[in-house]
């Protein structure tokens, strides 16, 4: 029982950073009201519901597919829960349910993340170059599942939304000029690049610890702290997620995809060349290149989607004025 009061606390904080957060943006009360419900679903449904589908057998481990292979009964299992919060949270957010409702999944998910271990405690169960090369092998798609996670969660929504009658934009325009056919798609792939150049340059100031020089890479950095990675992966995808809405006119689905983008694209280069040879042989497991191979698919893709979703709304809000539109 010693868990229960650092987790009401947290919740408790939680709960009042997001009230008087959404206060600075003028939002009036019944809309937090709303926004609180709608994290407060995905939280219960997917974060708690879930966890025993995602928990390691160590209580310390970080969770990915490689310390928690799923079944497929559980995978099924955990993307129907995505699908039930965004679901639940369209109709309890309502009628702001566009608004608020694609954060339920994500918010389940980011209890996972923040509740996982990191990146280097799993090195330090494959720290040879060849369990290392292996490791990192499996992680590059490792963000495919789990933003097919969030998608279930967005797809909630969707139903829950055609159900209710309502009409929703999933890629999300503003104006009578939007991008269609092989236009939509053309800044569909365009946001991509933007928000993987983006989060790779935000991440590398964002999300910070120790750094040293290396002769041969320049320097390395430490293992950043969970919530320093998820300040860092929010910031950088919201600043991604504004830019794309107000540059490209497009929504935040091509940038929340960017995560996983993201993963594959730095993995990659890190298994090329010598690069992981020389960290394996040089530096301890809580050294990386970049801060990007610090954070593990499940943190980057659920801190992302908040942070995509939040920069669109962001656009939205002060340079198109259509909040009370939507």
């Amino acid at each position: 029982m010693d868990w229960m009061l650092p987790a009401a606390l947290r919740i408790i904080a939680a709960v009042a950073l997001t009230y008087f957060g959404l206060g600075l943006f003028n939002i009036t009360w019944p809309m937090r009201v709303r926004a609180i419900a709608a994290l407060a679903i995905g939280a219960a449904m997917l974060g708690a519901g879930g966890w025993p589908l995602v928990r390691p057998e160590d209580p310390e481990a970080a969770i990915t597919l490689v310390n928690c292979p799923m079944t497929i009964s559980a995978a099924l299992l955990c993307l129907l829960l995505a699908f039930g919060a965004g679901f639940a949270a369209y109709f309890a957010a309502w009628p702001a349910g566009k608004i608020f409702a694609p954060y339920a999944a994500p918010t389940g998910m980011a209890v996972w993340a923040m509740h996982s271990g990191s990146m280097h405690q799993l090195l330090m169960y494959h720290h040879d170059l060849p369990q290392r090369q292996a490791l990192y092998s499996a992680l590059r798609w490792e963000g495919l599942f789990w933003l097919l996670v969030c998608a279930a969660g967005y797809l909630g929504v969707l139903a829950a939304s055609k159900l209710a009658g309502a009409k929703i934009v999933i890629l999300g325009t503003y104006n009578s000029q939007k991008p269609k056919g092989a236009g939509l798609w053309g800044n569909a792939a365009l946001a991509l690049a933007a928000a993987v150049a983006i989060g790779w340059v935000a991440i590398g100031v964002l999300v910070q610890d120790i750094h040293h020089p290396d002769p041969q890479l320049g320097s390395v950095v430490g293992q950043p702290g969970n919530r320093q990675i998820a300040f860092g992966v929010f910031a950088a995808f919201c600043l991604a997620g504004y830019l794309v809405k107000y540059g490209l006119k497009i929504g935040y689905l091509p940038v929340a995809a960017a995560s996983a983008a993201l993963t594959f694209a730095a993995t990659t280069q890190l298994l090329s060349g010598d690069t992981l040879a020389h960290l394996a042989g040089a530096w301890p497991a809580a050294y990386f290149t970049h801060a990007v191979n610090a954070i593990t698919p499940l943190q980057m893709t659920a801190f992302a989607w908040l942070g995509a979703v939040t920069g669109y709304w962001m656009a939205v809000k002060f340079h198109h004025q259509q909040w009370q539109q939507h």
